[in-house]
């Protein structure tokens, strides 16, 4: 399950991956996106374009603003769940990434040691998400997004009991179609990625403050 992620690639290197897709030209590479911050999605609007929403959804059902918000989604009957089943239906999105970091408790340790999953060829993905929009008391409509997890594959079996579910290329289009509602259709893509395309290795505990948005995050330990 990610705690935070990172996008480090370029609007370049990430247009070069999704071709379809309009990138914006500012989009620069983040190292340690953490929850509450703006993360890149891509809404099921038909738009094929890069969004920035917060990383912490927000039901639209919600009558005052929350003090902690949905971070994530189990897959396990997220279809049937009052937060989720509406965005489900009508709001999903991708939530564009190149990994994403775990912390893992050691015995007899106090500290958490962290980890990067990411892919082996170090491509980014995007991973299934849903957004909502909520209407403050003022008015104005705060748009938020979610990840939706799954159990995780061998690989990150090692580090967590959850992985957030990460989508093969070419379940996008199906995933963003805007008419596409059927369970049927959608859970079946709500599976773990295939542990051999993936790969993960110790970081430096600097990406433990959210403040520290450096290349310095990513930069293996020597172990």
């Amino acid at each position: 399950m990610p705690g935070r992620i990172t996008l480090t690639k370029t609007a370049e290197e990430l247009a070069a991956t999704f071709p379809w897709l309009q990138v914006p030209p500012e989009l620069r590479p983040r190292y340690n996106i953490a929850p509450t911050q703006p993360i890149a999605v891509v809404l099921n609007d038909g738009q094929n374009k890069v969004d920035f929403l917060s990383w912490g959804m927000i039901p639209s059902f919600t009558k005052v603003k929350m003090t902690s918000y949905l971070l994530n989604a189990r897959a396990e009957g997220i279809e049937r769940k009052p937060s989720f089943r509406s965005p489900f239906k009508r709001r999903r999105c991708l939530v564009l990434a190149d990994g994403y970091y775990e912390w893992v408790k050691l015995p007899r340790k106090k500290e958490k040691i962290p980890y990067w999953v990411h892919m082996k060829d170090k491509r980014p993905f995007a991973f299934a998400g849903l957004w909502d929009s909520w209407t403050s008391m003022d008015g104005s409509e705060v748009n938020t997004c979610c990840f939706i997890t799954c159990e995780p594959n061998d690989l990150v079996a090692q580090i967590h009991h959850r992985m957030g579910v990460i989508l093969d290329e070419d379940d996008h289009a199906i995933w963003l179609q805007p008419d596409e509602a059927d369970p049927k259709t959608l859970l079946p893509l709500l599976r773990p990625y295939p542990s051999e395309k993936m790969a993960y290795y110790q970081v430096g505990t600097v990406v433990s403050n959210a403040r520290n948005d450096v290349p310095e995050c990513i930069v293996p330990v020597d172990t």
